[in-house]
């Protein structure tokens, strides 16, 4: 039977395809943000379609699709017998004799991020849909109310990393993903300690805010400009250069 509008009418079919097209969007964007901010993690299993459909009153088919797109971006593995799984990050190989990911400073490793995450700005208002601009967003406003310096990294990471899954671009989150194992190391967490602090926080937020509502306008280069900015002002308070 077809759906009907406010006056009783059928609805075109074209509104009811969009409207579908955004549950998905909504649906795959409240799931990946689960996922990217750790209350999932690898390994564990997440609910069924059925239950999905449940909780977020969706109907199977909007869930299998938002499933498939998930699958699609290897944030999730189905396996028989086990269900749907969230999918361990991919490693990169370190050579032995040549390079040692683990052991680089914190200062190379602003370096690379100062030459990698401006430069996805162009990238991430071209591919992001506006479920994946929205999610940032709400990152920035959910990491107003953290406290304390273990629940500023959690945001900042899950920032960070939403903002770089934004892109599509499966080398640049497989790459920031090893960015994150070597940020989280003991080495530059305790150099990391020594430099936040509440009003630290609240300038990085502002920041953090200002590359969010960049990237939701789709500007590009005030995207990057943003991102910049951020990443030299941690760099200028944590090595002083």
């Amino acid at each position: 039977m077809p759906s009907k509008d406010e006056t009783g009418r059928a609805a075109p079919a074209a509104n009811v395809r969009a409207r579908a097209r955004q549950q998905v969007d909504q649906l795959h964007a409240m799931i990946e943000r689960t996922i990217d901010q750790g209350r999932i993690k690898p390994g564990e299993r997440i609910a069924t379609e059925r239950a999905l459909a449940a909780q977020f009153g969706a109907s199977r088919s909007v869930v299998r699709s938002a499933l498939a797109e998930l699958h699609k971006a290897g944030k999730i593995v189905r396996k028989v017998g086990h269900g749907t799984i969230v999918q361990e990050s991919p490693q990169l190989p370190r050579p032995v004799d040549t390079f040692r990911l683990l052991d680089t400073s914190p200062a190379d490793m602003l370096d690379f991020r100062l030459a990698l995450e401006p430069g996805l700005a162009d990238i991430i208002t071209l591919q992001a849909s506006d479920a994946d601009l929205a999610a940032i967003v709400d990152c920035v406003n959910q990491g107003d109310r953290a406290s304390g310096l273990q629940e500023w990294e959690e945001w900042d990471r899950a920032f960070h990393r939403l903002v770089v899954a934004a892109s599509h671009n499966r080398l640049a989150i497989s790459v920031y993903d090893a960015v994150i194992g070597i940020r989280h190391e003991k080495p530059w967490l305790l150099t990391k300690q020594g430099h936040t602090d509440l009003d630290h926080w609240k300038r990085y937020q502002d920041d953090h805010r200002r590359i969010a509502l960049s990237l939701s306008n789709r500007d590009a280069v005030g995207g990057a400009v943003a991102i910049r900015d951020h990443l030299l002002r941690v760099r200028l308070k944590m090595l002083g250069i």
